[in-house]
Order: C-alpha cells, then sequence, then structure tokens
C-alpha cells in the first residue's frame, strides 16, 4: 500500500478531548430518568382506534392496505399496543411523510388540514410515549467476533498479526455494520476455517525445532565459484583451494539457524580435505572430511543469522595432488539451511524457559494456560477449564512433545474455544434487569473503542471488581481513548457508517475518468477518516462534520481537486475553501461512491444522504417504475430527464425528495471534481423540499441540514453509533435512551465527546435486561 493510513496521521493524541469525555463521563450517572406513564400510553391506543384508524381508512388505504400495500407498509395489520409501538420506527416515517405532505401523493386528494392535524398529534404522541419511567436496556444475542474484532483480538493476545484468509466467509452486515449479532453466524466452512487458523498463529507463534519453518536446500551443483577454473566441469567436485558459495534467499528472522552441508572427499597423506564455512564474508566453523563416496557424512554449524538474504562460502583449503598417486579432493553434495532454532521473542515472552524438571513444567504449564486462557475468554478461567486443558497438555507431552509444543496445541484449543470466539455474557433472568459484570462492561468497552479485546490493565480492574466503580470507569474510558488502538472507532465505525467501504468496489468508466485507480480511491477514503478523526481530537460539534472549512490531502488527492501545491504521499491539512469545497459532502470519496460509472446520481446522491445523515429509508422502488436509461421518451438535461421520470406517480414519492438532495451536488461530477457546466449544459444546483425549503449547491444544502434538519442529523449520528457499540438494531424502546443522549447533546454543544461519553454510560451498553416472563 503506497498511500499512507489515515492511523499515520497523528500530530498529537486524542489529548484535548479526553480530560473533556472524562469530565462529561463523570457527569453521566448510571440511573435512568422517567418520562411519561402507562395512561398515556393507553390513551394513544383508544386514539387511534376511536380516531385515527378510521382517518387513514380514509386518506391511506387505497395504498396501504393488502398484501400488496405500498412500501410493505399495511394498515391493517395495527390495532394492539404492542403492534403500534413495535412499529414506530414505520410510524416516524409517516409522521414525516405526512409533515413534509408528501402523502397523499399529488395525484390523490390531499388530507384536509382538521385530519392532518388530528394525525400529526397523534404520531407525536405515538412516538413520544414510551414509558422511560424505567429504561428497558434490551438484549444482545450472544455474537460472534467479526474479522477485524478476531484479527485484533489474536494480536493483542499472541502478538501474531493474522490477517484472515482470502477463503474466511465475508461478515453479514446488518443495520449498516458488520458487528450486529444476529448476523453474525458461524457456518461449517468458517469453523474450518478457524481451526486451520488456529495452527497458522500457533505455528507462527511457537517454532519447531524438528520441523522448522524455514528449510531450504541447494544442491552441490547450485554453488558458484569464486574461481570456476578450480571446479571440475562447473560441478560440485572441489579441487585446487577453490571457494564456493550460495545465497539463501529472505531468512523469515533474526534467529538462530543450522546449516548442514553433506560432503564427502578422497584424502591424500592420510588426511581427508578441509572445509571452511562463511557467512557473508565471516567464519563460522572449519571441518575436517573423512567421509568416503558410499557414505557421505552431514556437518552440522549453528550460527546466528539476521533478517534477509544470506550468502554461504564453502572453502576447500588443503588441496594436494601428486600425479598419478593421490589427489585430495572435496565434493559438496548438498547444503541445508533450517531455522530459526531457537524460540521467538513472541514465543519466549508467553512460554519463558523452565529448568527443574517435568513437575515444574507442569506447574509452568497450569499458570501459562491459566494466563493465555483467561485474557482469551475476557475473563478468569475455571477450574474445570484448566483441568481439561492441563489433560490436553499432558497427552501430548505423552506422545513425545516438549513443554513449548504441549503448549502450543493447548493454545489451538483456547484459539477455537466458543469463549474466545464469541463475546459471551451470561443469561438474565427473565422478567430481571442486571448491571453487566465487570468481565462483561470491560469486554463491551474494548470492542467499543478499540474493536478488539481488553487489556491487561482492564482485566485487572474488572478482576478486582473495580470497574463497576463510577470513578473507575471513567478514568479507563479516559486511558483507553487516549491508547492509538481506539483509532479503530474511526476507522471501523466511520468507514461503516458513511460506507467508505464500497469505494473500492466503484469502477468509474476509464475513458470518461481516467486516473480514478485503487489507489486514488484508497486516498479518497483516507481523507474523510482523516478529517474525523481530527474533528474528534479537537471535540468539535458533530455539525462540523456539514461545513468544516479544511480537509487533509497528499499529492494526488490535491491534482484531482486541482490544487498544484502538494507534493508527496503525506495527508496535510489544508483550506479546503480554496478547491471549492467545506464539509463531508464535498468529499470525492462521497461523490465518487454515490455516482454511476459514467455519470453522476442525484438519486443516489439523495439516498445516500437519507439514509446515512437523516436516518430515512427510502422505500423500495415501485416493481412498475423504469430505470432512467430504459425511459427512451426522457429527453433534455440530467435534471430534465429525472423530473420527468418522477411526473409518474409510480416514482413521485420517493423522487420527490431524493432528487431534489441529490441535485444540489451537481456542481461536483461523477469522480467529485469540481464543473460548471456538464457537456453543453449550465449546472442547476437548485433543490426545492416538499415543505419549501430551497436551498443551491453543497454548501446551502449542508447548512439546510445543520439548520432546519438538525434534530434528524443528530438522531440519526446517535442512533447508528448506539447500535455499532451495542452490535444489535434499536428497538421502539431505545428511543428512551437516544432522546436522553441527545438531549445530552443539546446541553453540551453537541461535541462529539459527549456523544461518545453518552454511549458508554447509557442503560443498553451497561444493563441487560432478561426475556419476558410467560
Amino acid at each position: 500500500m503506497n498511500s499512507m493510513s489515515f492511523l499515520q496521521y497523528r500530530p498529537t493524541k486524542f489529548s484535548l478531548v479526553l480530560s473533556v469525555i472524562y469530565c462529561l463521563v463523570s457527569c453521566f450517572a448510571w440511573t435512568s430518568s422517567s418520562a411519561s406513564a402507562d395512561d398515556q400510553l393507553r390513551k394513544v391506543q383508544r386514539a387511534y382506534i376511536d380516531t385515527i384508524k378510521p382517518l387513514l381508512k380514509v386518506h391511506c388505504a387505497d395504498c396501504h392496505s393488502g398484501d400488496a400495500a405500498e412500501a410493505g407498509f399495511n394498515l391493517e395489520k395495527y390495532d394492539q399496543l404492542d403492534q403500534l409501538l413495535n412499529a414506530r420506527k414505520k410510524w416516524k416515517k409517516v409522521l414525516n411523510r405526512v409533515a413534509a405532505k408528501e402523502m397523499p401523493p399529488e395525484d390523490y386528494d390531499p388530507i384536509p388540514d382538521s385530519d392532518h392535524t388530528a394525525i400529526m398529534k397523534w404520531l407525536d404522541q405515538l412516538l413520544n410515549s414510551v414509558d422511560c419511567t424505567t429504561i428497558n436496556p434490551g438484549r444482545v444475542t450472544i455474537r460472534r467476533l467479526n474479522r477485524v474484532e478476531y484479527r485484533n483480538s489474536i494480536r493483542d493476545l499472541l502478538g501474531v498479526d493474522f490477517e484472515p484468509a482470502d477463503d474466511f466467509p465475508g461478515d453479514d452486515v446488518g443495520y449498516g455494520f458488520d458487528n450486529i449479532a444476529d448476523v453474525l453466524s458461524l457456518p461449517p466452512i468458517l469453523m474450518e476455517e478457524y481451526l486451520n487458523a488456529a495452527e497458522k498463529i500457533t505455528d507462527e507463534l511457537i517454532e519447531d525445532p524438528e520441523n522448522p519453518a524455514y528449510q531450504k536446500t541447494a544442491d552441490g551443483s547450485q554453488f558458484k565459484a569464486t574461481d570456476q577454473s578450480r571446479i571440475d566441469d562447473l560441478s560440485h567436485v572441489m579441487i585446487a583451494n577453490c571457494t564456493i558459495k550460495h545465497t539463501f534467499k529472505k531468512i523469515p528472522r533474526n534467529g538462530e539457524y543450522q546449516f548442514t552441508i553433506r560432503a564427502w572427499g578422497t584424502p591424500a597423506k592420510n588426511a581427508g580435505p578441509e572445509m571452511v564455512v562463511a557467512v557473508n564474508g565471516k567464519k563460522i566453523g572449519k571441518r575436517s572430511v573423512d567421509a568416503g563416496q558410499n557414505e557421505p557424512a552431514e556437518f552440522v554449524f549453528n550460527t546466528k543469522l539476521r533478517k534477509g538474504d544470506r550468502t554461504i562460502e564453502i572453502a576447500f583449503t588443503n588441496d594436494l595432488y601428486v600425479p598419478k598417486k593421490e589427489d585430495r579432493n572435496l565434493i559438496i553434495n548438498s547444503v541445508r539451511l533450517s531455522g530459526p532454532m531457537d524460540p521467538s521473542p513472541q514465543q519466549l515472552k508467553l512460554i519463558p524457559p523452565v529448568e527443574g524438571g517435568r513437575s515444574k513444567e507442569n506447574k509452568a504449564a497450569r499458570k501459562t494456560i491459566n494466563s493465555i486462557a483467561s485474557r482469551a475468554y475476557r475473563r478468569r478461567a475455571t477450574s474445570d477449564e484448566l483441568d481439561r486443558f492441563m489433560g490436553l497438555y499432558e497427552q501430548q507431552r505423552e506422545e513425545g512433545e516438549n513443554h513449548a509444543m504441549a503448549l502450543k496445541y493447548t493454545f489451538q484449543a483456547v484459539l477455537v474455544s466458543p469463549y474466545f470466539l464469541y463475546k459471551v455474557e451470561n443469561p438474565t433472568a427473565p422478567g430481571k434487569k442486571r448491571m453487566l459484570t465487570d468481565f462483561e462492561l470491560a469486554t463491551a468497552l474494548s470492542y467499543f473503542l478499540w474493536s478488539s479485546m481488553p487489556d491487561d490493565e482492564l482485566l485487572k480492574v474488572a478482576g478486582q471488581g473495580k470497574l463497576k466503580s463510577f470513578p473507575v470507569y471513567k478514568s479507563q474510558i479516559k486511558r483507553m481513548l487516549a491508547d492509538p488502538k481506539s483509532e479503530a472507532l474511526v476507522e471501523n465505525f466511520v468507514g461503516q457508517w458513511l460506507q467508505l467501504g464500497h469505494l473500492e468496489h466503484i469502477k468509474p468508466d476509464p475513458d470518461l475518468f481516467p486516473g480514478v485507480d485503487d489507489q486514488l480511491r484508497e486516498d479518497m477514503a483516507t481523507e474523510t477518516k482523516l478529517l474525523i478523526a481530527d474533528l474528534i481530537k479537537r471535540d468539535a460539534s458533530v455539525f462540523d462534520l456539514l461545513d468544516t472549512k479544511y480537509t487533509f490531502i497528499n499529492h494526488r488527492l490535491a491534482k484531482h481537486y486541482g490544487a498544484k501545491t502538494i507534493r508527496g504521499e503525506k495527508f496535510l491539512k489544508v483550506d479546503s475553501t480554496k478547491y471549492g469545497r467545506s464539509g463531508l459532502m464535498t468529499h470525492a470519496s462521497i461523490l465518487t461512491l454515490t455516482s454511476n460509472p459514467n455519470r453522476t446520481s442525484p438519486v443516489k446522491r439523495g439516498k445516500w444522504i437519507m439514509e446515512n445523515l437523516l436516518g430515512e429509508e427510502p422505500p423500495p422502488p415501485d416493481p412498475d417504475a423504469m430505470q432512467l436509461e430504459d425511459q427512451q421518451e426522457l429527453t433534455g438535461t440530467l435534471r430534465q430527464r429525472m423530473e420527468q421520470h418522477r411526473a409518474n406517480p409510480n416514482c413521485a414519492v420517493c423522487h420527490q425528495v431524493m432528487d431534489e438532495l441529490g441535485f444540489a451536488l451537481e456542481n461536483y461530477d461523477a469522480v467529485g471534481k469540481w464543473r460548471d457546466r456538464d457537456q453543453a449544459n449550465a449546472i442547476d444546483a437548485r433543490g426545492e423540499l416538499p415543505d419549501g425549503t430551497v436551498f443551491e449547491g453543497a454548501d446551502q444544502l449542508q447548512q439546510t441540514l445543520k439548520n432546519k434538519m438538525r434534530e434528524q442529523f443528530v438522531r440519526c449520528l446517535t442512533e447508528k453509533m448506539l447500535i455499532y457499540a451495542l452490535g444489535r438494531g434499536l428497538e421502539y424502546f431505545d428511543e428512551c435512551t437516544v432522546d436522553k443522549i441527545m438531549e445530552k447533546l443539546k446541553q453540551n454543544d453537541y461535541k462529539f465527546s459527549t456523544l461518545i461519553a453518552a454511549v458508554v454510560t447509557s442503560d443498553p451498553f451497561i444493563k441487560r435486561e432478561g426475556a419476558p416472563n410467560n
């Protein structure tokens, strides 16, 4: 990878935001606040049955009833209170559509003002009437680690950077993220890959001296002579004091290696030939070769080598030739280089040498297994678990394995245990609520902030039973955010929230957009991640995402944006307004992944804004609606053709919002370059929403989101981060938590620190509720 990872841009750590988060966390309590009561909920249901349902039947039933209901929203399904509450997300969409007067469609009679007011009032009551007296923290399905978490956990557990192989099945995505418990299944093929991975990881960690990782053999004829006239027919027969050499490629690491030279000789004057061996010019040994042609001997030389290429030289130093009487020669059959023969630094760290015999080794083995299993399981390993692992260890010893190799097979068993592969929490009694245990809380916190297992300090605090002490909890949050591993929050949360990972699959037409290769698209994503990492580091307002006047670019992005003063791979902070850009929506990453290969797509751009910034999922297109390119009768500019397209009632419902949002970004082409014209036509970047809101261009669009749609934007970001933190989708009762977080954001100028602190102290993050009583 030639471009600098966003993780490499780090002028300072998150020092400023950390102290702010520390203070904010200290202000948040574990307890929940009250909001409304059961009688209000009953009033909502009565109002629905008595008043609202008849109104909806008059104004909405034509489209929203039966199995073929528009957008899959069948009003006939809703009668009971639980049905209404469980569908609050759908009713929220109804509220937004009715408020914007997008419903009913233009070809239907509008809802009379009195009915419109009644429906709006009832929807507001429904959406704000969940009983928050006691917040329901919900339940989380036991979930498997995803690929990123698995890799990071292996790194932090064993010090091995193992990237899951390409044949690992990809992680499924739910609610926009790949850490959702309900979709992270464990198919048989993945279990098989986990078994293979455990072998590869432990092979790299614990090297078997009887089967070294590096073994290369060179036949004698492969050697080159320093003076070829002294090699008999350029073969492996050495005569007349010559020196031969061969280079072994890519020694894997520093360590002790073994050269095994298979050779024989012809003696003279009752003495065999002598060979002197050197590596890279440094002598490592000398041997007298007394073996004959029928039984060649192997001569072993141990030496320490450094990683890289290494050249062995073999000198024949005592040549003797008496014509017709005696001829001393040295014949090299082969040379084998093996190693490393000594333990790796990682192995020595985990398995220090033990002296004192088998009993001492058994005691050390149990201690080592206890340490590895407890860290892998993110809790103390039980005595029964340790006994089973020790049984496996002792079985390997009885089969002839040494201490380290027996532990190697035990480690493999740990790595395929469900307690490592899954985030396991204790069951909660039906109808009861409970705080997470200290170990469970440590695991939740580390996988949210680090995408990895808790470190030793966090596990130590949890083991002491201190993590649920609020001062200790907030100090650990401060420490963890100061750790470079916290940048995983930007890499994994932001990358998936904004769908930046899709960029690698976007292939703009190379004839229309030359130079937009894999590397440039990677740079585009890096720019966006760097900006958000910097906003978090500065503890900026979340609204700064929409109008920040700076960005980070390297020489490739500078050229793409029309800047001529940036040189080199390093990403530099620059004034983005010089290049006609401010805010997230002007980044080439967002503009490219929301375009077609050959042109911009106001629909895709508008849909992306609705889904990722406003939390609005447009309904699926009508099956009878045709794609724009398939409607041959459409003519004119892209805007004119799209306006003709949405004149079709089947298309208007979705497009009257999506298109208008997307049109505001038309000054940027399909790969995010600025333009004033689209071929022969001047760009028209105006947009108008159904409620009459007008904007022109990206800046005004982002200001519209910041000012008129601010609550939708903040709620969307809050919900996205909460989903990612919890590893599950949000339920209707989670609205209490979302509202509470949003209120804290409002009170603290919408700072990023407030958002993170409010999430990690929220009831769904720190508590669980059991299944309802039957």
